[in-house]
């Protein structure tokens, strides 16, 4: 692993070993093993009230026996969708990564296939904002212009009808917002050249580094859903930005004006601070021949929070939505059944 530049990362081993040094701040991946049970306890654990509703910061990992086959049952109902997916939806390859947070207990399915993330990168663009506030808040509130001369939006498969004003200034902070909650590629644009425009070009490349996930931007489609469902992770652990910060990124990803896809296979009351990606696939002649569509998120049901992370290629964008909505009403569905709220 990576060693990181500011920041540690913590690794809990099969047997439970802590690997690393402490630090200001502290990143702890959990190796999700078949055998042993994590028992995490968090700072809810321990206090009786809290003004933060999209974090839970991790205290203390215990690493005792196990139950091997707690998900097997929704691992194999998911699996057994995909693959009715894949003759009636024109669906030709998806991935799946579930965490029951609390539990530190999941699965994966088809984890080595590869996905162009597009819209994905807008969280760690924002992450890296936030990492930079931290030192100096004033980052936040320097204007950006928006001359409306280019429109990358233009041509999007799933666009926001809100936009930015050509002509208008907007902070940072403003950016930021517009970026996360409609998946603007203007704002996403304006903000990575900024970076560049105040001597911060590293800013991102250090965080990718810190967090040792590879990054090579000559080879954006590399992206896997374990990898990706790490961001969501350490936003919830605020075990990287700030708590503050890690709420502030939530808050907005839970704001987010895409409607299908995860959200729409919960109930409305159900609190999903997510993000989604769409992406066209060409041919070797540039001919598009399909599309990919990518959807991570944490579901806030009742007391147990989940990660579910849905990358996706098929024929069209509308039935990768229908799949990936499918995927997570059967995951919600199994979390009822487990866990019956109260």
């Amino acid at each position: 692993m990576q060693a990181a530049s500011k920041k540690v990362l913590f690794a809990v081993g099969l047997a439970g070993t802590l690997v690393g040094a402490t630090a200001a701040s502290l990143y702890i991946h959990f190796l999700l093993p078949q055998n042993p049970s994590i028992r995490v306890v968090r700072q809810s654990d321990i206090s009786s009230s809290s003004a933060y509703a999209f974090t839970d910061p991790l205290i203390s990992v215990t690493v005792g026996g196990a139950d091997a086959v707690e998900y097997v049952p929704l691992q194999q109902a998911v699996q057994n969708y995909i693959a009715a997916s894949q003759a009636q939806r024109g669906l030709s390859s998806a991935s799946v990564r579930f965490v029951d947070i609390e539990a530190a207990e999941g699965f994966t399915v088809n984890p080595d296939e590869q996905y162009d993330p597009a819209s994905l990168t807008k969280v760690p663009l924002a992450m890296a904002y936030y990492e930079l506030a931290e030192s100096d808040p004033s980052v936040l509130s320097q204007k950006i212009m928006y001359t409306g001369k280019q429109d990358l939006d233009a041509n999007e498969q799933i666009e926001s009808p809100v936009q930015l004003e050509p002509g208008q200034g907007y902070t940072v902070e403003e950016m930021i917002e517009h970026m996360i909650r409609y998946s603007d590629n203007n704002a996403e644009q304006l903000l990575a050249d900024h970076l560049s425009q105040i001597g911060q070009l590293d800013a991102l490349q250090t965080l990718f580094a810190d967090l040792g996930i590879k990054n090579d931007p000559n080879n954006p489609d590399d992206t896997t859903v374990q990898s990706y469902s790490l961001f969501l992770r350490i936003l919830f652990n605020a075990t990287y930005l700030d708590r503050d910060y890690s709420e502030k990124l939530l808050s907005l990803l839970s704001q987010s004006d895409f409607s299908q896809g995860i959200r729409s296979g919960v109930p409305d009351s159900v609190v999903v601070a997510q993000k989604f990606g769409d992406a066209r696939i060409p041919d070797s002649q540039g001919n598009i021949i399909g599309a990919e569509l990518q959807n991570c998120g944490i579901i806030y049901y009742s007391d147990h929070p989940y990660i579910l992370c849905i990358m996706t290629k098929g024929a069209n964008v509308n039935d990768l939505e229908q799949v990936i909505s499918g995927i997570s009403q059967i995951v919600y569905q199994s979390m009822q059944v487990k866990f019956p709220s109260t």
